[in-house]
């Protein structure tokens, strides 16, 4: 079971500018071609769009977790032994356990939608908050691509991802980045769009790359 495309679509608002910089909203669409179907049990989790205290992104980002679509198979895997490994007095494995929790306290199950008419077709769609990453006005938008479980076909597969920012938003160049599966970086389209004063960062690419757009106001 692989992608034949991924197709990734989203719309950041800069919600941002009207309250005190708490955050930004995210729209995220994503259409999935596959080369067969995936089964109905096969299920992921997304973000429930809840607002989440900065201490727990934080938590986050030190066990190295991120809020992208997990498989549902996937989001407590390993969590089984904590408190084992608290009695072994194993920290490190008990965060990243306990993290994991909290990750999935903040996801819901989202089936994929089948198109009808379109055979091993299937549409995602969620929303979350973007929170700032400094006391400044600047944010990161990070994805993976493909899902959590899924692998792009190596015969053409293709995944893209085309992000609207927000309004007055200034795109950081050197910041936003793709970086694909051997530590390269993929080059980046920005097309302004002059006439609502927003911009459209788009990136194409065969496996598994990680993407991100950073801008500030």
């Amino acid at each position: 079971m692989k992608i034949r495309l991924q197709d990734v679509s989203v719309i950041i608002n800069g919600t941002s500018r009207y309250n005190g910089n708490q955050f930004d909203t995210v729209h995220v669409e994503t259409l999935l071609v596959m080369d067969e179907p995936i089964p109905a049990e096969e299920t992921w989790y997304v973000p429930t769009g809840s607002s989440v205290p900065p201490e727990v992104l934080n938590f986050f980002k030190i066990a190295g977790l991120d809020m992208n679509p997990k498989k549902a198979s996937n989001i407590l895997e390993g969590t089984q032994d904590i408190q084992e490994q608290s009695e072994k007095e194993n920290l490190q494995e008990v965060m990243i356990d306990s993290a994991r929790f909290m990750l999935r306290a903040i996801m819901k199950k989202a089936p994929l939608t089948p198109i009808s008419g379109s055979p091993n077709t299937y549409l995602l769609s969620y929303d979350y908050k973007l929170y700032p990453i400094t006391e400044t006005n600047d944010y990161e938008f990070k994805v993976r691509v493909p899902f959590d479980g899924l692998e792009v076909a190596p015969n053409g597969g293709r995944v893209q991802l085309t992000i609207m920012t927000p309004i007055a938003a200034k795109i950081d160049p050197t910041l936003t980045k793709g970086i694909d599966e051997n530590k390269r970086e993929i080059a980046e389209q920005i097309s302004p769009v002059a006439n609502v004063n927003r911009n459209i960062v788009s990136f194409a690419y065969q496996i598994d790359p990680d993407f991100t757009v950073h801008y500030r106001y």
